[in-house]
This record gives C-alpha cells, structure tokens and sequence, in this order.
C-alpha cells in the first residue's frame, strides 16, 4: 500500500482523498493519505516549502509505520524533503516532480511545463535535463486553493495551447492541484499531445516499483 502525504492543509475529505482515489481510478493502487497541518495554501514559494520540510519528514516517518505501507510518496511537483529522506530513510520516498519527469521523458523529447509557481520547481528541470522545452504559469492562479475558481480550467487551457504553438510536444503538469481538478480530462478534449499528470505519474512508479518486488 501506498502511503500518500499532501502538502495541502484540508480537513475536507473529498479533496484530502483525491489522489488516492484517481490511483485506485487509474492503476487500482491502495493507498492511505495524510497531510501536513497548518498550511491551508500548501506550498507556492520556498518559505512555505522550507517550513512545511520537517512536517513532511515527520509525517513519513509515521505514515511508513502503518501496517501494510511500503512506500510513502510527497504528493508536490516540488518533492519537499524528497533529497533529505531519501539520504535518511530506509524506506522507498517517490515525489510527484521526479515521477512526472520520467514519465514525460519517455512520452517526447520537447517538454513544456505547466505549474502555479514563477519558476518551473528546479527538481522537475534538472530531471527533464535536455529535454526541457519551456515554462508556463498564470499570474492570477499562484495557490493551490486559486485553482477551484470558476475560470481557472480556462485559463489553463490557453496556457496549454500556448505551450503547444511554441513546439512543445508533451504537457508536463507542475502542480498536483492540476489532478485535484481533473485538469487532464478537461484539457483532453482539446488538446492532442500527451499530458502528464503528477499523480498518475505517481500511479505509475509505484507500479514499476512493486513489479521489481521491492515492495
């Protein structure tokens, strides 16, 4: 089973449970999830990132305890406290950035990245290596709660488009608020290149590290 910690404070079921259930939707994964607390925006610069590495560390340590977990992943593009636990600790840590850019890597050769942060999160651009393309954000979608307002899919879609006529030819997502939304079926409707989203990504390495019979 697959332990799942979000970085976005919620005490609303539905939206705590997301990822694991678009898991069990994809890939048929079972997964537990938890979150930090006292960050009710999540993490969108290095202040709330620097704060939320400790509760992230912490909250593995505890979530790789419960019965059936054997590996705990960070559900952020950023993958906060991915590098400190994976020095630290001797479980298997995956982070939705790292997950995501493999994926991508295997899907094209020129990748554009869509997030919510001014700067593509520097994990996901050294793993995509030669095969960065480009980066796109929206100034007005900045927090991971920005995302449930009524014009946010919209806005997004145009990015994408964007990112499609400059020669991109896969859409990596930098932010696993895209998945809380299902921003990946919305934008499949119009757009034909293929579409990483971080927590099928997720889904995906996982699976790759149960089927070496590491788990």
């Amino acid at each position: 089973m697959l332990g799942i910690i979000r970085v976005l404070t919620t005490e609303d079921e539905e939206v705590l449970l997301e990822h694991g259930k678009r898991m069990w939707e994809t890939d048929q994964i079972h997964t537990v999830t938890r979150c930090i607390q006292d960050q009710p925006n999540g993490i969108y610069d290095s202040k709330t990132e620097t704060v939320a590495i400790p509760k992230i560390i912490s909250l593995a340590q505890e979530l790789i305890r419960e019965e059936g977990v054997d590996a705990v992943t960070i559900s952020c593009a950023a993958d906060p406290a991915l590098k400190e636990l994976s020095r630290m600790a001797d479980f298997y840590v995956m982070g939705a950035g790292a997950c995501g850019a493999k994926s991508a890597i295997q899907a094209g050769k020129k990748v554009a990245v869509m997030g919510i942060t001014e700067n593509i999160p520097q994990n996901i651009e050294e793993e995509l290596g030669e095969y960065f393309h480009s980066y796109y954000h929206s100034q007005d979608l900045r927090k991971t709660t920005e995302l449930f307002s009524g014009s946010a899919k919209n806005e997004l879609l145009a990015i994408a488009n964007r990112a499609i006529q400059s020669g991109a030819d896969v859409l990596l997502f930098a932010c696993t608020g895209f998945s809380t939304i299902r921003l990946k079926e919305f934008l499949s409707k119009e757009i034909h290149i293929p579409i990483i989203d971080l927590v099928e990504a997720q889904a995906t390495v996982y699976k790759q590290f149960k089927k070496e019979g590491k788990g």
